[in-house]
């Protein structure tokens, strides 16, 4: 019986520790292909509305994203609150120029790429420089239109729509 017990105890303690739990991303999406689809068709129709919830938001970032990365740590000396107000007002401008140069127009996506390797910060993943295979009239072409996504317990969402 004292055996069967530290084995649960065992098991137990190394299934809580060995996975960080999965930030809860809203809204969020079964996999790449489905968030990126999402964010063409609302580019699509220009529904700024709906793009803006597709990236991530204040709470997401300051809640479970901004303590996990190095940036966050005190002797940077970057406070979380000017972190998202940089982010937030990249975010604006890149979508803006964005939506002016690529809305209204409907892409079919293709595929999906990264040009860097991702970065795992405990319960998220940081998926950079993000390309998107798209067909339209005329053929495929390549499109930088965001930066970077995020993953978290198997589900994705747009992390940045700032393309460096």
């Amino acid at each position: 019986m004292i055996r069967f017990l530290l084995v649960v105890i065992c098991v137990g303690v190394a299934s809580c520790s060995a996975t960080p739990t999965a930030i809860p991303l809203t809204p969020s999406y079964a996999s790449k292909d489905a968030a990126v689809t999402a964010f063409l068709q609302a580019l699509a129709a220009r529904d700024t509305d709906t793009l803006a919830q597709l990236v991530v938001n204040q709470n997401e970032f300051l809640k479970h994203i901004w303590p996990a990365l190095p940036a966050s740590r005190p002797a940077v000396g970057m406070p979380a609150d000017r972190a998202w107000a940089e982010q937030s007002q990249r975010n604006a401008a890149f979508l803006a120029q964005t939506l002016a140069e690529h809305g209204g127009r409907r892409y079919e996506l293709v595929a999906v790429s990264f040009g860097a390797p991702a970065t795992t910060y405990g319960a998220f993943t940081l998926h950079p420089e993000a390309t998107l295979d798209v067909r339209e009239t005329g053929g495929v072409r390549e499109l930088r239109l965001f930066g970077s996504m995020i993953e978290s317990g198997g589900r994705w969402k747009i992390y940045s729509f700032v393309v460096d």
